[in-house]
């Protein structure tokens, strides 16, 4: 995962606010709150899933058909944005993560850089991949030593047989 600065963190949440109107006008001051601190902004990761055994803030832009604001901790989900305050006022060196809803927000390559969970989520999707990949190799050269045995039997080429027995062996432990 990739460390991002509080300045670049800082610097999107302030455009954020100049161009994109929100639904709950307490959000906004939420926000501001953070931007106010650095141990929370240190602490804050932007993300598009919700963790909801960790702190979660969602903000809505009037643009969005998302609720206006959602603040998720230790497995409940509220509405009241002073919760999220008195969390973050708490525990400011806590991680928290925060999933903003606007429009045109996955094409925005200032918010897709931010996005920590989507590194993470292309890493592993790259890593079963590769797992995969392996794994049919794996079986398309036992196919295909399986079906030179056969042959080797046909032809009853004793030879041939036994090595390729041995090859198959090998690669099967």
């Amino acid at each position: 995962m990739n460390w991002i600065s509080t300045s670049k963190k800082d610097e999107f949440l302030k455009w954020f606010l100049n161009n994109h109107q929100l639904k709950n006008k307490e959000a906004r001051r939420l926000i501001e709150y953070i931007q106010k601190n650095h141990h929370i902004l240190k602490n804050l990761s932007f993300t598009d899933y919700v963790h909801p055994k960790d702190r979660t803030i969602v903000v809505s832009s009037i643009n969005s058909d998302e609720s206006g604001f959602l603040f998720y901790t230790n497995g409940q989900k509220t509405e009241d944005v002073s919760r999220a305050f008195g969390s973050l006022m708490s525990s400011p060196s806590e991680k928290v993560y925060l999933i903003l809803h606007y429009f045109g927000k996955h094409s925005d390559h200032r918010y897709t850089q931010l996005v920590e969970t989507h590194r993470i989520h292309s890493i592993k999707q790259y890593e079963q991949s590769e797992k995969d990949a392996k794994a049919t190799d794996l079986v398309v050269e036992v196919a295909l030593l399986k079906s030179r045995i056969n042959k080797a039997l046909d032809d009853r080429d004793e030879e041939l047989f036994h090595e390729l027995v041995k090859q198959l062996k090998e690669i099967q432990k």
